[in-house]
């Protein structure tokens, strides 16, 4: 079993989806990666096919007739086989580090005396060509023994 799952809705998103399965390929085995392509009718479809052959066991395609960004979202969550389910949108990527950090902390959570049903970051949302940045903070409420 996989210990996250993560989803990527796609439509018409072959100019960008790629740099969000990139971001997300460093966590090797551990992550399965769902490349949901509701319905597009550009190249996002082949795009995800390739990124299946090319990562079998990490990369699964999933083709679907066009239903919305929330369809796309249920879609990859009935496909998901992850202990853990995370969304990134085609156009979004994530820091390595930071997800790494994720992971890592998951692997902790997964094999110590502890369990939690959900695990929220700090995240930055940056608009393109906008001068500010909104940073996004949680508090963190893991064990003491836990915090990194």
């Amino acid at each position: 079993m996989k210990l996250l799952s993560v989803a990527i809705p796609c439509y018409q998103s072959e100019s960008y989806m790629a740099h969000a399965i990139e971001s997300l390929l460093p966590g090797g085995d551990d992550v399965e990666i769902l490349v949901v392509d509701d319905g597009s009718r550009d190249n996002t479809s082949a795009i995800a096919d390739e990124y299946e052959r090319r990562y079998p066991g990490i990369v699964r395609a999933i083709h679907k007739e066009n239903g919305g960004h929330g369809d796309a979202v249920m879609t990859g969550l009935k496909n998901a086989t992850g202990l853990y389910f995370k969304v990134v949108d085609s156009d979004d990527w994530v820091d390595e580090s930071a997800y790494k950090t994720i992971l890592h902390a998951l692997e902790r959570i997964v094999r110590g005396p502890e369990t939690v049903d959900v695990v929220f970051s700090n995240y930055v949302y940056e608009k393109e060509g906008s001068e500010k940045k909104r940073v996004m903070r949680y508090l963190k409420s893991f064990p003491q023994d836990m915090v990194f």
